[in-house]
Parts: structure tokens; C-alpha cells; sequence
């Protein structure tokens, strides 16, 4: 959709962190999903639609326990496809799904506590639920001899061979005892020859005969036990096999429940992001970028960390417009804004405005103030800002938004004015939507197209500030500016300069003589 210059200056790359899933289900779902682009309109329509529907319904405390809800759902991805494949499934890969479907269970409460609407409520896996029940009556995972007849019968015989192989443990240790006074207490006793050196019971192997003693171990017939053994093993590798075939049997309703969860991670990403700054459903119209009240929410973002105030903006652009308006009152800021509310259209999140009419675009691009990476080039700003132009009008359409701030604004006035000039007439018979920024006089008329103004600083009473404060100056252009959009009829571009330069503590004498040479 655009360039990381352009991403950059629009928020795109800040949306798009804004309304990051939580989930690794989410994540993978949204990286499916391109950018809304012309053609797409229903379906973003459709998701925008949905987004506030659910916004209406959801609050923040209850969005935010589901997604908690949703980011503690384990992986069972790997454990789904190896059952799918017939590989084996060991005890912890049962007990990992068994905390799958738990999660799925506590997210269906989540969303029912949440006020969600019983036919959107998270899928439950009961049927997974149930094949696993047996084995998790003590929260882990084990086994039980409930997954098949044969468990039950085989660890049977096999205790019994070890409560017989016991039986003549004991025995045979109590005829050593009785014979050598030593308690072989292990299968392994050493007996000293100064205290015992007569013949070992039949069933004693000497396995070191030394001078002082004399090692020895119980020679016990183990067979029937090890042969108990193996049918175990046997069996309940037959029944992790079996269980592994009916979890197969379960991985396709899986996979619909986890792509159902990265669906709902998607969406209520953009719940949270709405609930926080506000969206209204646009009209999706293909000539015209228009909204009230709209805000350009990284910059709301960045003020309100510094306990500063937003003021929302509202703007109607189509085709090509220029705007004027004075510095520090939101010309770049009212660009930005414009491609943040098409970047919001683009991913499916109801734009922060009263309302709004927005195009689905295959483009938007920044021109001005060129980043890092054109100087790395050997480009000055203005052959940076020359370049991005040329490679923006080859590609410029009715399906393009070009916001250009401060073109030319490095080189000379009069041959930038004329370069600007004929610039926003080329963009507007490429049929472009383009808002063009400029503190240049008589742009707009000139290249005949629309002609907006920010309104400006709507009080001179700014003396009582200290000019050395810039914060309280910073407070004051805040409260006197007017941030509106408004239009400039055939009204000469100002700027308020010379005020805000007494504002901010601007040497009094040159101030004076600037506005004498103005005036």
C-alpha cells in the first residue's frame, strides 16, 4: 500500500502495532489478510461493521479479560499435525492438549462474562474434551486404565509378579540374615569375613571376594516380572496409539476452533483500538477522502503522554487541494491525518472520526522532509524530495492519495512556487487525490484546484506569556490556535510568523523590525 517513508508520516507503521493480535492464532491469520484494496469494499465494510457492532456491546475491562483470555491459549499446532500425520503422542502432549481445551474453556467463560453474544461465544472442543477426560481426573495427565481393557489386566498381572518377586526377595534376605547376620536390604550386601565366613545361602552370587569381605547380590528370577513388563508396555503404548487415532479424529474441528480464535484475536484487536479512540463505519467512495471530528491517534497518542490536548480535525478532500495556514497550526498534521483515516479504511479498523467518506487506495505517498536513508544517496532535500515526485507521478491514478508537505521549500521561492504549481496540475489531470501543504502564495488558484486553510491563531492576546517558558508558550499557541479546516476562497496564505516568533521568546527588537518591514 506504501513505502516506509510514507508508513512512517501516515502512522501506518503505529496502526498496525495498535491492532496487533495477541495471540499466535491472530498473528498468523492477520498475516493472511492483506490491505483492503479497490474491489474490496464489502469486505471491509463487513469487518468495520462488525468491529463497532461489537464495540457497542463489549466494554474496555471485559475486552481486555478475553484477549488476557486469548493470549494464554497454548500452541497445540505441532501436537495436532503429528496425530494428524499418525505419528505417536506421549503423556505430555496429551496433557498439552488437555490445557488447550481447558483455555478454550476459560475463554468461553471470558466472553459470555464479557456481555458476548451466545452465537459468537468461542468454540469448546468437547469432543476432544471427552477422549481426554479419563486420563485428567487429577488435573495432570495419566494414563488410565479406563483407555482400554488390556491396561487394566496387564498392570494386574504385572503387580502381582512384582508382589511375588517381592515375596522371595524377602524370603531370600531373611536366610541370609539368619545365616550372616547382615540385612540385605538391596538386591547388593557385603558381608566381613571377621564377622561371617562361612558358606552364603543357595540363591547368593559372590560378586567380589576380597581378603576382608566379600561382596554378594540376590540372584532372583525376574522373568515372569520382565515378561509382566513388556505386555504393560505394550499395552499402553497400544493405548497412547489408539488415543493418538481418536485425537486425529478431532484435529479438523481443531483447526476450526484455532482458525476461529485468530479471527477473534483480529477482531477484537480492533475492538480495543475503537473502544480507546472512537470509529464510525466510512462510506467507502472512490473520489473523495472526507471526516468529521477525526483524529489522528499517534499524535493524540504522543501529546497525551506529555499531558497535552488533541483537538480533532475535520476535512472534505476531492481531487487536489492546497492548504495554507499558519505554522504550528496542523498542516502536516491534517496530512496525516488523511492518510491515517484511508490506512485505518485499508486494515479493516473503523476510523477515529464522528464520521467519514474513504476510498479503498492502491497507494499512498509522502512527499517532504525526506528521511535518512535519500541522503545516504548523496541526495539533497530537494532532489530527494525531485525524485519521489518523478516516481510518484509515473505511477499516479484516481486510486492514489499523494500528500505532499512543504514541496520545493529548500530551493529557491519563486522556481519552487512554479515546480508546486505545476505539480498539483499534473496530479490533477492524473485524477489523483492529492493535499498539497505550502506556505507559497496563490498555489491553489493558479493550478486551479480547491484552496483549504488551517484558520489560524484566533487571538493576538499572547504578551502575558513569558518568553522564556516554553512550555507555557507551547500551552498558549495550543489553546489560541484555531485547528480548523476551512476554506480559503481566494484568501492570501498567512502564517502568523511574526507572533509566534514573539511567543516564543524571539528577540523583541528584531520582531519589531520584521513587522515594520511586513507591514
Amino acid at each position: 500500500m506504501t513505502d516506509p517513508v510514507s508508513a512512517e508520516r501516515v502512522g501506518l507503521a503505529w496502526l498496525r502495532s495498535a491492532v496487533e493480535p495477541v495471540g499466535a492464532f491472530g498473528r498468523r491469520h492477520d498475516d493472511t489478510i492483506a490491505p483492503y484494496g479497490p474491489g474490496d469494499e464489502a469486505r471491509a465494510r463487513d469487518e468495520m461493521d462488525e468491529v463497532v457492532a461489537l464495540a457497542g456491546v463489549l466494554d474496555v475491562d471485559g475486552t481486555a479479560r478475553v484477549r488476557a483470555a486469548l493470549r494464554a491459549v497454548p500452541e497445540p499446532t505441532p501436537i495436532l499435525a503429528r496425530a494428524r500425520a499418525g505419528d505417536p503422542l506421549g503423556d505430555v502432549d496429551f496433557y498439552e492438549l488437555g490445557r488447550f481445551v481447558d483455555a478454550l474453556d476459560a475463554l468461553a467463560r471470558a466472553w459470555t462474562a464479557a456481555g458476548g453474544a451466545p452465537d459468537r461465544r468461542p468454540s469448546q472442543l468437547d469432543g476432544l474434551a471427552a477422549i481426554l477426560a479419563p486420563g485428567r481426573a487429577s488435573g495432570g495427565f495419566y494414563l488410565a486404565d479406563a483407555f482400554g481393557a488390556p491396561l487394566e489386566s496387564a498392570r494386574a498381572a504385572l503387580a502381582a509378579a512384582e508382589t511375588e518377586l517381592d515375596a522371595r526377595r524377602d524370603a531370600l534376605a531373611a536366610r541370609v540374615r539368619a545365616a550372616t547376620g547382615v540385612d540385605a536390604a538391596g538386591d547388593e550386601f557385603v558381608v566381613l569375613r571377621d564377622v561371617y565366613d562361612g558358606p552364603l545361602p543357595e540363591g547368593v552370587r559372590v560378586v567380589r571376594d576380597a581378603p576382608a569381605y566379600r561382596s554378594a547380590v540376590l540372584e532372583l528370577d525376574t522373568a515372569a516380572r520382565d515378561a509382566a513388563l513388556a505386555r504393560l508396555t505394550e499395552a499402553e503404548e497400544n493405548a497412547r496409539r489408539t488415543l493418538a487415532e481418536h485425537v486425529a479424529g478431532e484435529t479438523a474441528r481443531a483447526g476450526d476452533a484455532l482458525r476461529a480464535l485468530g479471527a477473534l484475536d483480529r477482531m477484537l484487536a480492533r475492538v480495543a483500538f475503537t473502544l480507546r479512540w472512537g470509529g464510525c463505519v466510512p462510506k467507502l467512495a472512490p473520489d473523495r477522502i472526507a471526516f468529521d471530528a477525526a483524529v489522528f491517534a499517534p499524535l493524540a497518542d504522543a501529546l497525551g503522554e506529555r499531558g497535552r490536548r488533541y483537538t480533532p480535525i475535520s476535512l472534505d478532500l476531492r481531487g487536489v487541494a492546497v492548504l495554507t495556514g499558519p505554522n504550528m497550526g496542523g498542516k502536516s498534521a491534517a496530512l496525516a491525518t488523511a492518510g491515517f483515516m484511508c490506512a485505518c479504511a485499508a486494515l479493516g479498523v473503523p476510523p477515529p472520526a464522528r464520521s467519514a467518506a474513504l476510498p479503498l487506495l492502491d497507494a499512498v505517498v509522502w512527499i517532504g522532509g525526506e528521511g535518512p536513508q535519500e541522503r545516504t544517496r548523496l541526495l539533497s532535500s530537494y532532489a530527494a524530495e525531485v525524485v519521489r515526485g518523478r516516481e510518484t507521478l509515473a505511477q499516479a491514478s484516481p486510486r492514489s492519495l499523494v500528500l505532499i508537505d512543504e514541496f520545493a521549500r529548500t530551493t529557491g521561492p519563486r522556481e519552487g512556487r512554479a515546480l508546486l504549481i505545476a505539480f498539483a496540475e499534473a496530479l490533477r489531470d492524473r485524477a489523483a487525490l492529492a493535499l498539497v501543504a505550502t506556505h507559497f502564495d496563490g498555489v491553489a488558484e493558479t493550478a486551479q484546484v480547491a484552496h483549504l486553510r488551517i484558520a489560524g491563531l484566533h487571538e493576538r492576546a499572547l504578551d502575558a506569556v513569558r518568553a522564556n517558558d516554553l512550555d507555557a508558550a507551547l500551552d498558549a499557541i495550543n489553546r489560541a490556535m484555531d485547528y480548523r479546516v476551512v476554506d480559503a476562497r481566494d484568501a492570501a496564505s498567512v502564517s502568523d510568523a511574526l507572533a509566534l516568533a514573539a511567543l516564543l521568546g524571539f528577540d523583541e527588537t528584531v520582531i519589531a523590525r520584521a513587522r515594520a518591514l511586513f507591514g
